[in-house]
């Protein structure tokens, strides 16, 4: 983790006059109407287009990690109960119907099994085994 590239990946609520016309950059994603839109991206490249630019008159900036070298999960696909609340690290593998409590803590390399259930408050460390 140490030689990873490190992110602070953020999303940008934005507000002004004519936002069609930015030069957004391709390192940022961008949904945009004349007067308002939303931005996500690595804060470097976001920072330096609202530094810059007159037309963005009021935003908002949201984030969850700074410097972060691996990412949360994807859980969008996991076939398993993961209740809000539960930080679950990147390259993690959950089992079948497994169940994964609010405020469980679930760091990367960590596996459970199917038909698991991880408790509230739980935490695993690195490889863990359950």
């Amino acid at each position: 983790m140490s030689n990873s590239k490190k992110q602070t990946p953020v999303r940008v609520f934005i507000a002004g006059e004519k936002l069609y016309q930015l030069q957004i950059p391709n390192e940022i994603e961008a949904f945009i109407s004349p007067t308002s839109g939303t931005l996500f991206g690595e804060w470097k490249y976001v920072k330096a287009l609202l530094e810059s630019s007159s037309q963005i008159t009021h935003y908002r900036v949201e984030n969850d990690s700074r410097n972060s070298a691996v990412p949360l999960l994807d859980k969008k696909e996991v076939n398993a109960r993961i209740e809000p609340g539960a930080i679950i690290r990147d390259q993690v593998l959950i089992g079948n119907n497994a169940v994964i409590m609010m405020g469980a803590i679930i760091n990367i390399g960590a596996e459970i099994g199917a038909e698991t259930m991880i408790d509230m408050g739980v935490v695993l460390g690195g490889r863990a085994l359950v």
